[in-house]
């Protein structure tokens, strides 16, 4: 078989041995962990950073290249540019993704900080050659929609995010105190992972919805002023979060932090209105509602989710954790928490099931309405996702919820196992079908 139309399966089974390794069996530990301790620095941070990192470069940025490298030149009615460069960008990155869990692990004992900034080095070769690849295969497209564009700029972020991993993984691990440890943390993390959720993940997705939506769902297309405010409104808003957070935290002049307002505002209103675009809960016909329909619902449920408790955020620190608790610190790790696993898992990782679960069966030939229905993965993620956020959320004013918290990993962990042998199943089938 063409390579071109199988590489994909690289990268997709390679995004699940992260999960269901690194990933989200390591999260849920960590989770089972922070329960145990009724703490969330009950764990080492670095094992935190470690998880973090083969989540979104891992998991996330496996199937985002996977994605790519089949779907867009599909999209574009082009082939891909050199698949043996782009076939070289796997093992760059699982190596790079590995390398640097094993320098989390042993920081700060040498070389941690060599075998760290080198594995930053590695993936930066690695989404180089993978920006490039597309870039080369878009030259070949006759026009790039707007939409496109949305997708183009998901590559910018990640372009920037793998240059800067290094530098974080440096700040982060090398602070030679625990205050310049904490400066860093909160000065730098939240900028850095806005970087990776919003810039690449939720970008991509909104490239991608784009296209998926109105040609495979028949819903409506949303009209060119509102992709434009996607396009430039949105990066913008992202941009504009990361500059007014980092100079708010490392000057002290606190002002800037509310310019995030005019952030908050703009991701909500893309939340809300592009699901309202769409129509996208409107009737389909009989024939184009399959069994990924409920998961990009849902996963546009999630989004608007997220963005409410985000601009929701500064109301719950000044007016109800800092009144309740007593502190004087106005920020609730675990409200913070909670509304980044609204948008990792109940948007990014649910669209991500949606669109595997749609493609892989048609790129391989099969009747998706013939597959199972993972109507079961539908409810036990939905169910570990509020589990999560609701226990969160409660462990800032009642420590029992700490009792409950670890629970929600393994639920989310039983529906992705129960997603990722479909995966596989749907990929095999679909091999036997090429042999005929």
């Amino acid at each position: 078989m063409n390579n071109n139309h199988t590489i994909h399966h690289y990268f997709f089974i390679s995004a699940l041995a992260t999960i269901f390794t690194l990933g989200c069996l390591w999260g849920a530990i960590n989770l089972l962990l922070i329960g145990f301790e009724e703490s969330f620095h009950g764990i080492d941070y670095s094992w935190v950073l470690a998880h973090g990192h083969a989540m979104v470069f891992g998991f996330v940025g496996l199937f985002i290249m996977g994605f790519s490298y089949r779907a867009l030149p599909h999209f574009m009615n082009t082939t891909l540019w050199k698949p043996l460069l782009a076939l070289l960008t796997l093992p760059l990155m699982i190596f790079g993704i590995l390398l640097q869990a094993f320098a989390h692990v042993i920081a700060p004992c040498p070389p941690y900080l060599f075998l760290g900034v080198s594995a930053g080095i590695l993936q930066i070769v690695a989404v180089v050659i993978f920006a490039l690849v597309i870039a080369q295969t878009m030259r070949n497209a006759t026009v790039i929609s707007n939409s496109g564009k949305l997708s183009v700029a998901a590559l910018g972020w990640f372009l920037i995010a793998a240059i800067l991993n290094p530098v974080i993984f440096w700040l982060f691990e090398s602070a030679s105190t625990q205050e310049e440890f904490l400066f860093n943390v909160s000065s730098f993390n939240i900028p850095y992972r806005d970087i990776q959720t919003l810039g690449i993940a939720v970008m991509m997705i909104l490239g991608v919805s784009m296209h998926i939506l109105p040609h495979a769902y028949g819903f409506r297309e949303p009209s060119k002023r509102w992709i434009k405010f996607l396009l430039w409104g949105v990066n913008s808003a992202i941009l504009l979060g990361i500059i007014s957070f980092t100079s708010g935290m490392t000057t002290g002049v606190h002002w800037w932090h509310a310019v995030n307002g005019i952030t908050y505002i703009i991701l909500l209103i893309a939340a809300i209105g592009t699901p309202i675009q769409f129509r996208l809960f409107s009737k389909v016909q009989s024939d184009r509602n399959d069994r990924s329909l409920k998961f990009i619902r849902a996963a546009y449920i999630w989004f608007i989710v997220a963005m409410l408790l985000l601009a929701f955020g500064p109301y719950y620190m000044f007016g109800i954790y800092l009144p309740m608790t007593g502190g004087d610190n106005p920020f609730s790790h675990a409200y913070f928490g909670a509304y980044r696993h609204a948008l990792t898992v109940g948007f990014i990782l649910m669209m991500i099931v949606a669109v595997s679960s749609k493609i892989i069966p048609g790129f391989a030939g099969l009747d998706i309405r013939k597959t199972n229905s993972l109507w079961i993965v539908f409810i036990l993620l939905n169910l570990g996702n509020t589990w999560r956020i609701t226990s969160q959320i409660l462990t800032d004013f009642y420590p029992e919820a700490f009792k409950f918290i670890g629970v929600s990993g393994f639920i989310e962990l039983t529906a992705l196992g129960l997603w990722g042998y479909d995966l596989i199943r749907n990929i095999q089938a679909g091999k036997r079908i090429q042999k005929k």
